[in-house]
């Protein structure tokens, strides 16, 4: 019984001519980090704010270095959404 690899698979490719594989792994690549900007959003902020909040408990500042990390973190989200975008 002989199996039958897909014409797009690699690996039946003689060597040289993985052009397309690359494209497909490239293009797949693109599409995770366009996925990953909603997650930018919800946990640069998140992680920006409890560093902020571990430094207010540490100086007695509540809650303004919270607010600002926070803000850091929405700035962080920002860029990094422009930076995929590229």
């Amino acid at each position: 019984m002989t199996s039958r690899t897909p014409p797009d698979d690699p690996a039946s490719t003689p060597n040289g001519s993985g052009a397309a594989a690359r494209k497909k792994v490239a293009e797949r690549l693109r599409q995770l980090r366009a996925a990953s900007a909603g997650w930018n959003f919800v946990t640069a902020p998140l992680v920006g704010g409890a560093m902020g909040y571990g430094l207010d408990w540490l100086f007695g500042t509540y809650p303004w270095l919270m607010l600002v990390g926070m803000a850091f973190g929405f700035v962080a989200a920002f860029i990094e959404v422009l930076r995929s975008a590229r």
